[in-house]
């Protein structure tokens, strides 16, 4: 059932579909606003603009159902800029001229018919990874939405640019007037805040305007940066919080981006310690291929796709196999398959896979903003991975791993980290190579996070943080969590799984932090 303002909504105003941004006549009265800045404060405060989300036109899709649950579509028109500024500058008002479509799918479980029954249950809004990635499209229930659906309507949201939310793509970047600046400053659009700012339209619509209409946030990986973000500007909307491998680090910087990264590649250079351990004779396997690749001409083999596989991408390779469950197998069997002929040619599985991998061609936004999330107020990123990866080029470096006097020296990996070869090797990503400069050297991002307005949150909020996490460093999130209401979150930390916990156990793991922002699992 739909609140009586959603209804309204419903009836009144019908939303265009598609990815185009719409434009609508009426004028916006949007302040006009510079954005030079010469100084970036620390500890930027945050504007309340977003204590203004509206309700917003809306239409209902399908409604179908997958084994044991019941699925329907909602659409929701939303501005495409809400406004936010960067610090010295100011937040103004949303532009409502502008509108993108939102994209979320409630689910409720099958056997729960009744519509007085299901109004009365609480919602839970899942934030997905990324950046950049949609939510799963779903088969069946089980895992984390078998626990959620027994007490909750589930709504799974696509942030916007992914999956049916206005989908960022080469075609759709294509069409926009205004060259790379133009181009960079829409995809800047698309970041946490936005995300944010789309959800509180969508939840106003939905629950209505009432101080009780809120409702409970799960958030893995970036999305959990999503919650601090919620926490940080609209925690009267949230009744509790659960992050899964998603505290973000350095909450209190306003670029947090090399420090960041300076502390992911230890755990990576860990995941390859631990990865060869498991497979020794996979030190020969890469160290071959490796060594294959670096002779070909112009130290570079063609993909499938038009790409290129270098030395770098091989290493690229453990950007999510090297932490994830299953994952150091994966990249086990990859090597497997390596050759169509040994020592001469790679074979098309092989090379197709190493494209796979990264999900760049179908997912650009997780490229182009990836380093974007580490900064808070302040920046450029400059390409923040890359300036780390070179303070330890010696370790990382291939070359010096095949001419080492030790013949079973290691070619490492690198883990989640976006760089700039990246935009020439990969086919899909070249369209976006000057877009992403552009966004490198931003550096007048807008704030994501309150740090004063986390220590007053008195939301309930529960997290699992993964001891051995190579994509958010336990450290800097044990970190953040203490930052999170007076006596700081509750905190379930683990070595019991990888990032992807949530995906290896997720009923679980939701139980038992229901348990704890609840307080049913008292403190030990």
């Amino acid at each position: 059932m739909l609140s009586a303002a959603a209804r309204t909504f419903l009836t009144s105003h019908i939303t265009l579909r598609g990815a185009r941004v719409r434009t609508r006549s009426r004028v916006s009265h949007r302040a006009k606003v510079g954005t030079e800045r010469s100084s970036i404060s620390p500890n930027p405060k945050r504007s309340s603009s977003i204590t203004m989300a509206s309700a917003v036109p809306h239409r209902v899709g399908d409604t179908f159902r997958v084994k044991g649950l019941r699925l329907t579509d909602h659409f929701f028109d939303v501005p495409l800029d809400h406004g936010f500024r960067a610090p010295g500058v100011g937040d103004v008002t949303a532009d409502h001229s502008r509108t993108i479509e939102i994209f979320a799918r409630e689910v409720v479980a099958a056997d729960k018919r009744d519509d007085a029954a299901l109004t009365s249950m609480p919602w839970l809004v899942f934030m997905q990874g990324g950046p950049g990635f949609e939510c799963a499209r779903l088969t069946e229930t089980g895992g984390w939405i078998a626990r959620a659906v027994a007490s909750h309507r589930v709504l799974l949201l696509d942030q916007r640019g992914t999956g049916r939310s206005s989908r960022v793509s080469t075609s759709a970047l294509a069409k926009l007037d205004g060259g790379v600046d133009a181009s960079a400053a829409h995809l800047a659009l698309f970041r946490a805040d936005s995300i944010v700012a789309d959800a509180e339209c969508v939840r106003k619509t939905l629950l209505g305007p009432g101080d009780d209409a809120k409702w409970a946030l799960l958030g893995q990986s970036f999305g959990g940066f999503c919650i601090a973000r919620y926490l940080s500007v609209a925690a009267e909307s949230v009744s509790e919080a659960f992050l899964t491998g998603g505290l973000p680090p350095l909450v209190h910087e306003a670029n947090a981006a090399e420090a960041t990264y300076r502390a992911l590649i230890e755990r990576v250079r860990t995941q390859n310690a631990k990865f060869y351990r498991r497979f020794p004779g996979d030190v020969q396997r890469v160290r071959d291929v490796a060594s294959f690749v670096r002779d070909q001409p112009g130290g570079r083999v063609a993909t499938p796709s038009g790409g290129w596989l270098t030395t770098r991408g091989i290493q690229a390779l453990g950007f999510s196999w090297l932490g994830t469950a299953g994952g150091m197998e994966s990249l086990h069997y990859l090597f497997e398959k390596a050759w169509e002929v040994p020592h001469e040619e790679l074979s098309y599985g092989f090379l197709k896979s190493c494209e796979d991998v990264h999900a760049f061609d179908t997912n650009p936004l997780y490229a182009c903003l990836h380093e974007s999330i580490y900064c808070n107020g302040g920046g450029p990123s400059a390409w923040a991975a890359e300036r780390v990866f070179d303070e330890h080029r010696e370790t990382f470096s291939v070359d010096g791993a095949l001419g080492s006097s030790d013949p079973h020296r290691p070619v490492l990996f690198t883990g989640e980290m976006v760089f700039p070869f990246m935009f020439d090797d990969i086919a899909a990503l070249r369209p976006f190579k000057d877009v992403a400069d552009a966004l490198a050297a931003k550096t007048d991002w807008p704030a994501l996070y309150d740090v004063d307005a986390l220590a007053r949150c008195d939301v309930p909020v529960a997290c699992a943080s993964y001891v051995e996490d190579m994509f958010v460093d336990f450290e800097l999130a044990a970190e953040t969590a203490s930052r999170i209401g007076p006596n700081g979150a509750r905190v379930w930390s683990t070595s019991e799984y990888m990032h992807s916990g949530v995906r290896e156990d997720g009923a679980r793991i939701l139980t038992k932090l229901m348990e704890m922002a609840r307080d049913e699992e008292p403190l030990r």
